[in-house]
């Protein structure tokens, strides 16, 4: 079995006893199932697969000693994002402002077994529209956290999150959502009502956080993989899933219910078709997994929750760039592209809002920049047939 396969099944059914495909890795394989668990973020749960599966004295010094340093990080970054998540949430709520934590916080501290299985790379924190950006002017006040130097630079208009914050004293990063997905997801109000209205509380370090709840967190996973990131948040997802449900917590029959409202059904379909492919136990009957078309594009989403960030920042590219200009990618559409740059780029590049017309100034910069990406995920393999299937993809998954 090549290790990306038994990363996916690890991560689709982490109970589950690898001692017979562990049994059957060379030092190659050990190698790279430790170097892109790590990078895709489930070296924890391979980690917890060895040694349920007793498969220690198996694994190469290096990558034992690999192992062992991501053990000691992930310690302390689930304790220093635990931190650093209760220190915002008691500022904010000295100003009457209570977010809801959404995702990784009540994946890690309560549908995982342990937090350190589950890597958080930021904290997002949603709060209403019309209090988002008075909760990221209070944050920057306190002189505590500052607008992280990698974000791009503009206000409510442009996304659904306000640009990224640092906290100075963690490292850790934060994200103030006013809104869960800005990619045309007409649904999304009945999403954002239910995670504010069912939200539940949970106490870390003797302060109160709200966090969705079990369906509210799961439909947001579900659209969150498919309809807002084309699966390049990684195998993760499967496991996020499997806990998600291993608490028993989830009503199918309103789930089904739920996801059919919020249109939503296709990526359940999707990403449980793509689970049970890999040996997931949690997937019910009532979703319907087969079908010649769901499995086309089941393959589709197998290729894409494989890349690395840079193969699925240049793939993610080329359907931004057919999707705005309205025909599949090539020279032509990248030329018409070339002179209609985003504003919020021009002026993340200058270090200003988009509307200062001194934007413009960052033009040539953004131009060869452009033009470097859009040859990069060329090479990369990204034809006007690959991007065509996932364009497929994405209409199959927003239409009924």
């Amino acid at each position: 079995m090549p290790p990306e396969t038994l990363i996916l099944r690890i991560s689709a059914c982490p109970d589950r006893d690898f001692g017979v495909e562990l049994d059957a890795l060379d030092v190659a394989g050990w190698q790279t199932l430790v170097s892109l668990s790590r990078d895709m973020r489930v070296l924890p749960l391979v980690d917890r697969a060895i040694t349920r599966a007793g498969r220690q004295g198996l694994v190469p010094a290096d990558c034992a000693a690999l192992i062992e340093d991501q053990r000691r990080f992930q310690a302390m970054s689930s304790f220093g994002n635990q931190i650093a998540l209760t220190q915002v949430i008691d500022i904010l709520a000295r100003h009457a402002i209570h977010p809801v934590a959404l995702k990784g916080v009540r994946l890690a501290h309560i549908d995982y077994p342990d937090a350190r299985l589950r890597p958080m790379r930021d904290i997002d924190l949603l709060v209403s529209p019309e209090v988002a950006e008075r909760a990221q002017q209070l944050l920057v006040d306190t002189g505590d956290y500052e607008v992280a130097e990698w974000t791009n630079l503009y206000g409510m208009d442009y996304g659904h999150q306000l640009p990224d914050l640092l906290d100075k004293r963690s490292g850790v990063t934060l994200e103030v959502h006013h809104r869960l997905n800005a990619r045309g997801w007409v649904q999304e109000p009945l999403l954002v009502r239910m995670v504010h209205d069912d939200a539940q509380e949970l106490v870390l370090s003797g302060k109160t956080v709200r966090v969705p709840s079990a369906h509210a967190n799961f439909l947001h996973l579900v659209e969150h993989a498919t309809l807002h990131h084309f699966f390049d948040n990684g195998p993760l997802t499967l496991a996020d899933l499997h806990f998600a449900v291993a608490g028993g917590k989830v009503d199918w029959s309103l789930l089904v219910k739920q996801a059919a409202e919020m249109r939503v059904m296709r990526s359940l379909q999707l990403v449980a078709a793509l689970a049970r492919r890999h040996g997931a136990t949690w997937v019910p009957d009532i979703i319907d997994t087969s079908g010649s078309a769901l499995s086309g594009h089941v393959d589709i989403a197998e290729q894409a929750i494989l890349r690395d960030e840079y193969e699925a920042d240049r793939f993610a590219f080329m359907r931004r760039l057919s999707l705005r200009k309205g025909q599949l990618p090539g020279l032509l559409t990248a030329i018409r592209a070339a002179f209609t740059p985003s504003p919020v780029s021009l002026g993340s590049m200058m270090g200003m809002r988009q509307t200062n017309p001194l934007r413009w100034l960052a033009y040539p910069a953004w131009l060869i920049a452009r033009a470097a990406k859009y040859q990069a995920a060329r090479r990369l393999g990204t034809t006007s047939a690959s991007t065509a299937r996932e364009l497929a993809m994405l209409n199959w998954l927003h239409s009924h």
